[in-house]
């Protein structure tokens, strides 16, 4: 891969992207000798032969409408296929103060991040919202990435900008619907404005032959609510970096996340919360559910500076092990600079209780349906963060298909 960057190098005309690529060559690739990248093997994913240079491949328009038809729970879709966003299987609300283009961004950046560089490189496409004051979208804005060419590298970009007293909903759905390897790095940032009330929702269920690394920017104004929920349920390698700067007083901001791998999948959640002003609170909840062979990492820092007096930050990590092989990794962090504030945070790993699947068998319930009814309670508390009701409904028949219950 590293011999194909450097060959992409001279056919790259814009010279933000090929400054950015060089960027990412100097930086090298990331490495398990650094803290950041401690716990998971970027390598497996570099070392596979992805090809980062995308052609305009052709796909079947119908076949792929039918599955977005299938697996939609909004009326508004924003479609990308191979990198490229496609219009004719796209809907969004026409809306006076909603502006919405397509378009690559190649900003000049020098981030000192691999994939943050390699992103400005080699972004094919991306989506440039702007969401004006007072607007409230009454129904889910969903998000699908997926792809008809066999090993792809593909690099989107997105930038969101939501405008004061705004209320808005996503979801970002990564499905391999024809079951194809992929690599996905993708990188979104969102300026959340004054009172605006934001959720965004994340799907990744790619199959074991799908990669993410996904890297989403959220800054903060006075008074505002940005919540991301994050699900991840197959994957080779998913990596979710979710950074917060709460730059306005009274704001809130929560991160949820539910990982339920039960074979040989490896995800790695990180947040950053930076607390820049005083009056702000931050919510913190993932959960993991590992079976099999799989790895979940987690690592979470909430920095309160000086001038964030009286913030409230809790950050809770909670680990179900439904099998001996599994394996966790957890790092919550504090770093406090202020002296008046309410900050917690823990890790606790654990299996399922013997006393709770015997009261549950002796009521009737088979010993593998009563496991299954007890993980799938232990996840409900981050499924249940998801208000918009068709798409929780959906997460949550996907959920029980994994652990094979029946709701």
């Amino acid at each position: 891969m590293t011999q194909q960057l450097e060959n992409i190098l001279p056919i790259l005309q814009d010279e933000h992207q090929k400054q950015a690529l060089q960027n990412a060559m100097n930086i090298g690739v990331p490495s398990m000798k650094n803290e950041e990248w401690k716990y998971t093997y970027f390598q497996k994913i570099w070392q596979q032969d992805f090809n980062p240079i995308l052609s305009s491949a052709t796909f079947d328009f119908n076949d792929i409408k039918t599955f977005i038809d299938n697996n939609a729970t909004s009326s508004n879709r924003l479609v990308f296929v191979n990198g490229q966003f496609q219009h004719e299987l796209s809907n969004l609300q026409n809306h006076p103060a909603i502006n919405f283009w397509n378009a690559k961004n190649t900003a000049s950046t020098n981030s000192n991040d691999f994939l943050l560089e390699l992103n400005n490189a080699l972004s094919t496409d991306g989506i440039f919202l702007e969401i004006g004051n007072n607007v409230v979208v009454d129904d889910l804005i969903e998000i699908f990435y997926l792809h008809s060419i066999a090993a792809p590298f593909i690099n989107i970009k997105n930038k969101i900008k939501i405008g004061k007293n705004a209320v808005v909903k996503f979801a970002e759905q990564f499905i391999n619907y024809d079951e194809q390897t992929a690599y996905y790095n993708t990188v979104t940032t969102l300026e959340v404005a004054e009172s605006a009330n934001i959720e965004w929702n994340k799907i990744q269920d790619g199959g074991n032959n799908f990669y993410i690394t996904d890297n989403m920017h959220i800054e903060q104004a006075t008074k505002s609510i940005c919540a991301v929920n994050t699900f991840s349920f197959s994957g080779g390698i998913t990596r979710n970096v979710l950074t917060y700067d709460v730059n306005g007083e009274r704001s809130e901001s929560h991160m949820n996340g539910l990982s339920l791998l039960l074979n040989n999948e490896h995800v790695d959640n990180r947040t950053l919360v930076n607390h820049n002003v005083a009056n702000c609170e931050s919510y913190e909840l993932y959960k993991n559910i590992l079976g099999g062979t799989s790895t979940g990492v987690f690592n979470g820092k909430i920095i309160v500076a000086q001038a964030a007096q009286k913030t409230n930050a809790f950050q809770s990590n909670r680990t179900i092990l439904v099998s001996n092989d599994a394996t966790i990794n957890t790092k919550p962090q504090l770093e406090i600079f202020a002296d008046d504030v309410k900050c917690s945070h823990g890790a606790t790993s654990s299996q399922i209780e013997d006393s709770e699947l015997f009261y549950l068998q002796a009521r009737g319930i088979g010993k593998e349906t009563a496991r299954g009814l007890l993980v799938f309670a232990f996840g409900e508390e981050v499924v249940e963060k998801i208000n918009h009701q068709p798409l929780k409904e959906k997460v949550e028949k996907r959920v029980a298909e994994i652990l094979k219950i029946e709701l």
